[in-house]
C-alpha cells in the first residue's frame, strides 16, 4: 500500500475530516471520502475521511483540530499518511464517558444517554477505532471525554470503522470510564419451577472464593455453598440466591456507600426487609461494612424459603411496579445530594401469567415498563432468563429499560454476569435512521 510523508496543518472545526491536495491523494490511491490514517514518529495515529482541496498545498494535510487532539498529533508534525479500508456494518458501540469539568459522573453518564442523537451526530462522519478518545467540549453538560471501548463487530489493532446512524439502527452502550456509584434492585422469580435442578456448576471457584472473602464464613454459609462442586447440578433458585449474595458482597466490598433492595415474586411481589443493629426495619440494605452484621447468608436463605412457598404464577408486572416504588425511596448520594442511578435486575425462568386489574397492573410486562419505569432516565432494567424463560419477551423488556439481556444456562454464566453488574453501570440507547432525516426547507 502506498504511503506519503506530509506536514500537519490544524484545520480547526472541519466536521471531523481531513483535506489533501488531489495530487497527494492520487499518490496513495485515495478518493474523496475514503478513510486515511496518519501516523507520527512516536506512532501516535488518527484517522479521518479525506476530501481533495485546492486550498491544501502539496506536501501538507489539513486535519480537523479535534481529530488531532484525539490522536495526540500537533500542527507541524510530519506524518505518514496512507489509505485505509474502513470496516463496515458497525451496529453497536460501547462508549466510556469521563467528565472533564468537575461534573458528577452519575449525572454526565445519564445526560449522554439522554442525548444519544447529539452523540451520534458527533460521531457520524468520524472514523472510529478501539480506544479512540474524543473531547466533546461543547456538550451542554460541560466538557466530556468519550472513549471507544468496544464495538460490534469488534475492531482490532489499526482497524477503523465509520458509524452511519443515517442508514441503520445503531446501539450505543453508555458506561462510565471512571468509577461511579449506583444503587440496585434485584427482582427474583421464586415460583415453584425455580426449584428445578438444571443449572450446572461451571467455573464456580471464583464465586465461592468471592463469597468467602466478602462474608464471615458461618456454618450456615458453609452448608449453603458446600454443594457448589464443579460439574454438579443445582437448582435455579439456589443459583439465583448465590448470585444475589455475591452481588451484595461485591457491593459491600466496594465500600462506596451504595444501597441494594431485593424483591421476590411468584403469586405476589414482596420486598425483603432487614433489621439493623438498632432494630430499625427497612427494605434498603446499606452496602457498608456494618451490613455484614445482619448476616447476608440469611438473605439467600430467605429467597430459598420464599421459593418453597411459591405458586406456579409469575407476577412479573407486580415486581416491576414495586421496584418503581422502592427506587424512589433510596437515600440521596451524600456527594451529589441526589439519589444515585438505579440498576434493576429481573431474573425469571418463566412467562408472566398474573396481573392485577384493580391496581392497574397488566399481565404483560411491556406496558408495565412503559407505565411504571418510563420517564426515569437514571433507571435501567437488566433481564436474566433461566430455563424456559421467554427470551424474546425479556430481550424486549431489557431494550425498553435501556439495559441488557442474558440467557444463562449454567451457574458460571450467571455469577460472572452478576459480578460484572455489581461493578458496572451501563445504559443502552439506540438511534434510528428516521432521527437523522434532513428537514425540508420551509
Amino acid at each position: 500500500m502506498s504511503t506519503i510523508q506530509l506536514e500537519i496543518i490544524n484545520a480547526g472545526a472541519a466536521d471531523g475530516r481531513a483535506y489533501m491536495n488531489k495530487s497527494d491523494m492520487q499518490t496513495i490511491g485515495a478518493d474523496d471520502f475514503d478513510v486515511i490514517v496518519f501516523i507520527n514518529k512516536y506512532e501516535d495515529w488518527g484517522a479521518a475521511q479525506v476530501i481533495s482541496s485546492n486550498d491544501c498545498a502539496p506536501g501538507y494535510i489539513m486535519v480537523d483540530g479535534s481529530v488531532l487532539d484525539s490522536a495526540n498529533v500537533s500542527e507541524g508534525d510530519t506524518v505518514t499518511v496512507k489509505r485505509k479500508e474502513a470496516v463496515g456494518g458497525v451496529t453497536s458501540v460501547q462508549i466510556g464517558v469521563e467528565p472533564m469539568a468537575g461534573q458528577a459522573t452519575e449525572e454526565v453518564v445519564v445526560w449522554v444517554a439522554d442525548h444519544v442523537d447529539d452523540l451520534a451526530r458527533l460521531l457520524m462522519k468520524r472514523p472510529i477505532y478501539k480506544n479512540l478518545e474524543i473531547d466533546w467540549r461543547d456538550a451542554e453538560c460541560g466538557h466530556v471525554k468519550l472513549r471507544i471501548q468496544k464495538t460490534q463487530p469488534e475492531l482490532y489493532s489499526e482497524d477503523v470503522a465509520i458509524i452511519d446512524p443515517t442508514g441503520r439502527e445503531v446501539t450505543f452502550e453508555i458506561v462510565p470510564a471512571v468509577d461511579m456509584t449506583f444503587n440496585a434492585i434485584l427482582m427474583i422469580d421464586v415460583s415453584g419451577s425455580m426449584q428445578k435442578q438444571d443449572m450446572r456448576v461451571i467455573n464456580a471457584d471464583g464465586a465461592v472464593e468471592g463469597l468467602r472473602r466478602g462474608l464471615k464464613e458461618t456454618p450456615q454459609l458453609k452448608d449453603f455453598i458446600i454443594t457448589m462442586e464443579e460439574g454438579a447440578m443445582v437448582s435455579r433458585i439456589k443459583s439465583a440466591a448465590l448470585a444475589t449474595l455475591l452481588y451484595l458482597s461485591l457491593k459491600i466490598g466496594r465500600g462506596w456507600g451504595e444501597n441494594v433492595q431485593v424483591i421476590t415474586f411468584a403469586d405476589t411481589a414482596e420486598p425483603l426487609r432487614v433489621t439493623d443493629a438498632d432494630g430499625n426495619v427497612s427494605t434498603v440494605i446499606k452496602c457498608t461494612g456494618e451490613s455484614k452484621d445482619i448476616g447476608l447468608e440469611t438473605i439467600a436463605n430467605y429467597i430459598i424459603e420464599k421459593c418453597k412457598e411459591g405458586s406456579g404464577l409469575t407476577y412479573m408486572s407486580g415486581a416491576l411496579k414495586l421496584a418503581s416504588e422502592l427506587a424512589q425511596g433510596f437515600p440521596p448520594n451524600p456527594k451529589t445530594g441526589v439519589p444515585s442511578p438505579v440498576m434493576m435486575v429481573l431474573l425469571s425462568d418463566g412467562m408472566p401469567n398474573k396481573g392485577d386489574p384493580d391496581q392497574g397492573i397488566p399481565v404483560n410486562p411491556i406496558p408495565a415498563i412503559k407505565k411504571f419505569l418510563s420517564g426515569q432516565s437514571n433507571w435501567v432494567l437488566y433481564c436474566v432468563g433461566l430455563g424456559e424463560a421467554d427470551v424474546q419477551l425479556m430481550q424486549k423488556m431489557a431494550e425498553l429499560g435501556r439495559g441488557e439481556f442474558l440467557k444463562a444456562t449454567d451457574f458460571g454464566q450467571l455469577w460472572k454476569w452478576y459480578d460484572t453488574l455489581a461493578q458496572r453501570f451501563a445504559i443502552a440507547v439506540k438511534t434510528t435512521p428516521s432521527t437523522f432525516v434532513a428537514e425540508e426547507p420551509s
